[in-house]
């Protein structure tokens, strides 16, 4: 079904005609506001949620098949308060960038209808829906389509492999660095299985007073993971990994793991809110490159974790944060506890904050060399250094005025130019 209209004047229609829309996009794929502007031009597009009839919302989850359902949230306002409504689109994984714009743009078209059907606009739009195959658009009403939707040869079964590397230098160094990964997974209502290996190398040769050094940093995994659905709260998850990494001192791992999780909200609710208990426990299998400062070149040990995540997705704004403590049975003494979070939101009309961070209390570092790390290898980061904690912090704000509207699409420089001021610290 298409939603369409003559008006196509960049300007947008007259103040009071239609509705204004504020477009608020909290996901991965749906930012591309200048697109949707340019298709969708009988609106007034607003800046700022306050000055809308209409707040749309879209967040993304990722689908089992490696593409991406979009949730589009809309939020009635003033006039409209209470009229509510929810649409979710598809796409598959190997979409382009302009079949899920597309995508989203068609599914936000059909929703405002409903909107601007109740403004004096609605005597100018013209609602169709495209004949079907075969000629099934012209003879009436067509019935649902048949149950069991397409065929699948694949089973839900979905695989990727890729990799990247770049080379870079000047006279006196050189720089290599190459990448693979391998996944495969299977995902449906009852049971989600995933598949993935990764390999990184690193190199950097720096020549200086007829000496050459050299830097390796390398790392390779390969995991497995099962988690069946119980209810739509509850579920259960195992599964195994194999690992390495020179920066950790680690020649291989072995892991094995169980546990169980519970949402405090339906599954079905987590592109807007998710409440989360996770315990674990893994049994892990070390040797090591070198001997640790415990004096062990293996060791065969057994941690046990819970984790608690909150998640918000709301018209304010969004925020996340988790709490994860991890024990190793054999010695209570060693554990790992990090509290990381994120919180964007609007606090007042055109004042927005982003803050979040992360800080992590570290008392279980098995793998340390008991020979340390030279002046080289911390320089080069090449190895693991022993804490007792980790930081990040990042922040950010910005305040924008002027005009409401945000109609215009002008692209030429780069899309540099007015429409209001924002200022950033």
């Amino acid at each position: 079904m298409a939603l369409t209209s003559p008006l196509r004047a960049q300007s947008g229609p007259e103040a009071g005609e239609t509705i204004n829309l504020f477009y608020d996009c909290q996901g991965f794929g749906c930012w591309d506001d200048e697109f949707l502007r340019r298709e969708i031009p009988w609106v007034n597009w607003v800046r700022d949620r306050q000055d809308a009839d209409v707040h749309v919302m879209v967040t993304t989850q990722t689908t089992g098949g490696g593409g991406r359902q979009y949730a589009l949230v809309f939020m009635g306002r003033e006039e409209f308060e209470g009229q509510d409504q929810e649409l979710k689109v598809n796409t598959a994984g190997d979409a382009t960038d302009d079949e899920v714009r597309q995508a989203i743009a068609a599914r936000l078209k059909l929703g405002l209808g409903r909107y601007v059907a109740e403004t004096p606009l609605a005597d100018r739009i013209q609602m169709s829906i495209p004949a079907g195959p075969e000629g099934t658009g012209g003879g009436g009403p067509r019935g649902p389509p048949a149950a069991g939707g397409q065929d699948d040869p694949w089973d839900y079964w979905v695989f990727r492999v890729g990799g990247n590397g770049y080379l870079s230098g000047e006279s006196a160094q050189t720089g290599k660095y190459l990448s693979a990964f391998f996944t495969a997974g299977r995902t449906t209502d009852e049971l989600k299985f995933a598949l993935q290996s990764t390999y990184d190398r690193n190199t950097w040769d720096v020549e200086y007073g007829g000496t050459t050094t050299s830097t390796l940093i390398e790392r390779a995994d390969v995991g497995a993971l099962l988690v069946m659905s119980l209810n739509d709260r509850w579920s259960l998850g195992g599964g195994g990994e194999w690992g390495k990494s020179t920066y950790e001192n680690i020649e291989h791992q072995f892991t094995l793991s169980g546990g169980v999780e519970m949402n405090v909200f339906p599954y079905a609710e987590s592109s807007r809110r998710s409440l989360t208990f996770q315990g674990i426990v893994e049994a892990r299998q070390f040797r090591y490159l070198e001997e640790t400062v415990y004096l062990e070149t293996e060791e065969t040990r057994v941690v046990g974790s819970l984790t608690s995540s909150l998640n918000f997705v709301q018209p304010w704004g969004q925020s996340a944060i988790t709490l994860d403590h991890s024990r190793y049975f054999h010695d209570l003494s060693k554990y790992q506890t990090t509290l990381r979070g994120s919180v964007e939101m609007r606090v007042f009309k055109g004042f927005s904050v982003n803050v979040g961070g992360m800080y992590q209390k570290v008392r279980d570092q098995l793998s340390l060399p008991r020979m340390g790390a030279t002046l080289e290898e911390v320089l080069t980061r090449q190895r693991e250094l022993e804490t007792d904690h980790r930081y990040r912090m990042f922040f950010g704000v910005s305040y924008r005025f002027g005009s409401i509207f945000n109609n215009v699409v002008n692209p030429r420089w780069g899309g540099i130019g007015g429409g209001g001021m924002i200022m950033m610290f």
